[in-house]
């Protein structure tokens, strides 16, 4: 099992923007620094070990920024969305090595919250064989 946190700023993967000719870019800026951020943060937690390559359980609190007058006041109902935030998640962790390929997570259990002191992540990853119940 891996139990690490990220920080930066938690962006999402998937939204695109036409910039002509044909020509798709994402339109978060911030994704390069967030998944950098995740594949740093879970290349040392992984240390030499092999990469996971089995069914795979992930858990991963986001941490983001409050804003001044939030919508719900409890509840960061904010972009990124969260099934966008685990895609970019996802690809930082099979960028690291420490799991093989982001389609061995199996399940996923997020939420978003905000955060009280730094933003980011806490990941924890597990084989399916030894959940983390």
């Amino acid at each position: 099992m891996y139990d690490f946190f990220v920080i930066g700023t938690p962006t999402g993967q998937g939204s695109k923007r036409h910039v002509g000719g044909g020509t798709m870019i994402e339109s978060a800026k911030g994704l390069p620094a967030w998944r950098r951020a995740v594949k740093n943060n879970a290349v040392l937690a992984r240390g030499s070990n092999a990469a996971l390559d089995c069914p795979l359980v992930c858990v991963v609190t986001f941490y983001v920024q409050r804003p001044a007058r939030p919508k719900f006041k409890d509840h960061p109902a904010t972009p990124f969305d969260l099934d966008k935030l685990l895609r970019s998640t996802g690809d930082g962790l099979e960028q690291s090595g420490i799991i093989k390929n982001d389609s061995r997570i199996v399940r996923w259990e997020a939420e978003k919250v905000f955060a009280t002191n730094v933003t980011g992540a806490h990941i924890r990853i597990a084989p399916v064989s030894s959940a983390m119940d």
